[in-house]
C-alpha cells in the first residue's frame, strides 16, 4: 500500500490510490462521482500517455483500464504495468468480452478481474474493495525464514547443495468430484534447508546456478523410489523444467522414473517459452513411447497459448489458478474456462482446475463440467499422502 514518509514519532498511512483509464471523458467524470464517498483516492486519465504521466508521479494500488483505447489496447497497457509495477493490482473493463481478449489479458497482463461494460456502480466498488483486500492479505515471509540476500556464487552453490541433501517430495491430491475419490497426486519439490523456504525458491536457485536438469533428475529419482513402494493404481503428476527436455536421462528407458512411466504424467508448463514447439512435440512423442502421459500445465498463464494444445496433444490440461480465482463472481473467466473445458473434451483431454480455495469456486467449476480439481479447499501439499477434505455442498 502507498505510505508517506515518517512524520514525527508516527507514520501516516495514505488512502489507497486508484487510477482509472478510459478514453471517454464522461465515463471518467462519472467514475469520480460514483467513488467520491469511497475510502480511496481516485485519479483518472483519458489516454495512455496521461496514465503513464500519473504513474510516473504517483504510486497506485489499483489500475483499471478500458480495453478499447486509441493508443494501445487496455490489456497491452496493463501488461506493461505488470512488468514495471508488478505489485499494482490490474482490472480490465471491456465491452466485448471475447475469448481472444480474455486469453490475451490473462497471458500477458495478469488481470485480477474482468468487468463487463456497462458495469454497475455496485459491482465496480465491490471489485475495487476485493482488489485492495487482496493486497492487504499479501504476507511476506518472516525474517527468520526469508532467503538471504544473494551472495557470491560459491555461497549459492553451498545453499543449493544443502537443499539437495534435504530434498523431499510433497504431495497434493487431484480429486474427482464425479467419483468422489483421488484421481492422482501432484509431486512438488521441498527441502528441509531453511534458507530455501519453498519450492519456487528451490527452482529459482537451481536456475541461477544452471542446475535445473540436475534438480529435476533428483526429483524424478525420489518420485520413482516412492512409486516402487506404492500400489500399482497410484498415478502421479511430475513437473518438468523446460531444460529437462534436453536431458538425455529423461529419455533413458533404464532411468528410475522411466521404469514407472505408465503411472506418471509429465507436466510441461505453458509459462515456459518453448521456442521450437515442433522439436518439443518430437520429444513428447519419444516420452509417450516410454509410457508417459503428458499434461500442459498453467494453461492461461504462459506464452504458447492454445498452440500448445494443438502441437503437444496432451492427455491432461491444467487450468491456471489465475483463471480459477473468483471464477464464481467473474463472468468472463467463467466463459473462458467453460470454453476451454469444452474444447479439451472435444480433443480427448481431461481438464484439471488448480488453485481452488472456496466452495463457491468449486460449485462454479463443477457446474460447467470441470470435475477434476486441485487446491487448498481439498488438501494442502504435504508428506505422502495428505487427507482429502470434501466441501459440504
Amino acid at each position: 500500500m502507498t505510505t508517506t514518509a515518517a512524520q514525527g514519532p508516527e507514520e501516516t498511512t495514505k488512502r489507497a490510490r486508484v487510477l482509472f483509464v478510459d478514453d471517454e471523458p464522461q465515463m471518467t467524470v462519472a467514475i469520480r462521482r460514483v467513488l467520491s464517498r469511497e475510502p480511496f483516492e481516485v485519479m483518472v486519465a483519458n489516454t495512455v500517455t496521461e496514465a503513464r504521466a500519473l504513474i510516473a508521479a504517483h504510486d497506485f494500488d489499483v489500475i483499471v483500464s478500458d480495453e478499447m483505447m486509441p493508443e494501445m489496447s487496455g490489456s497491452d497497457f496493463l501488461a506493461e504495468m505488470r512488468r514495471e509495477h508488478p505489485y499494482t493490482t490490474r482490472i480490465l473493463l471491456t465491452g466485448r468480452a471475447s475469448l481472444d481478449t480474455a486469453i490475451h489479458a490473462v497471458n500477458h497482463a495478469g488481470i485480477f478481474r474482468f468487468l463487463q461494460k456497462p458495469c454497475s456502480a455496485k459491482v465496480l466498488i465491490a471489485s475495487l474493495h476485493d482488489a485492495l483486500d487482496q493486497q492487504r492479505q499479501r504476507v511476506l515471509p518472516p525474517p527468520s525464514i526469508a532467503p538471504p540476500a544473494a551472495g557470491p556464487p560459491l555461497e549459492d552453490q553451498h545453499r543449493f547443495d544443502r537443499a539437495v541433501e534435504g530434498l523431499w517430495v510433497a504431495m497434493q491430491p487431484v480429486v474427482s468430484s464425479a467419483r468422489h475419490d483421488v484421481f492422482a497426486y501432484e509431486c512438488l519439490v521441498r527441502t528441509s534447508e531453511p534458507s530455501v523456504p519453498h519450492g519456487g525458491a528451490f527452482v529459482e536457485l537451481a536456475e541461477k546456478l544452471s542446475q535445473s536438469q540436475f534438480l529435476d533428475r533428483r526429483i524424478r529419482e525420489r518420485v520413482a523410489t516412492m512409486l516402487h513402494e506404492q500400489p500399482e493404481g497410484l498415478t502421479v503428476l511430475v513437473n518438468l523444467h523446460p531444460s529437462s527436455l534436453d536431458d538425455e536421462d529423461l529419455f533413458d528407458p533404464a532411468a528410475p522414473l522411466s521404469l514407472c512411466a505408465p503411472r506418471v504424467v509429465l507436466e510441461i508448463t505453458e509459462r515456459a517459452s518453448l521456442n521450437d514447439m515442433r522439436a518439443v512435440r518430437d520429444k513428447v512423442m519419444a516420452l509417450r513411447a516410454l509410457g508417459y502421459r503428458i499434461a500442459v500445465d498453467d494453461l492461461g498463464a504462459g506464452y504458447a497459448g492454445l498452440q500448445s494444445l494443438v502441437l503437444l496433444q496432451p492427455e491432461i490440461v491444467k487450468i491456471d489458478m489465475e483463471l480459477v480465482r473468483n471464477i464464481d463472481t467473474t463472468p468472463t473467466k467463467a466463459k473462458l474456462v467453460s470454453a476451454v473445458t469444452t474444447l479439451c473434451r472435444e480433443l480427448g483431454a481431461d481438464v484439471i482446475a488448480e488453485g481452488i480455495e472456496t466452495v463457491e469456486e468449486f460449485r462454479a467449476l463443477t457446474g460447467m463440467g470441470c470435475t477434476l480439481l486441485q487446491g487448498y479447499l481439498f488438501a494442502r501439499p504435504g508428506r505422502p499422502f495428505p487427507k482429502v477434505s470434501w466441501p459440504a455442498v
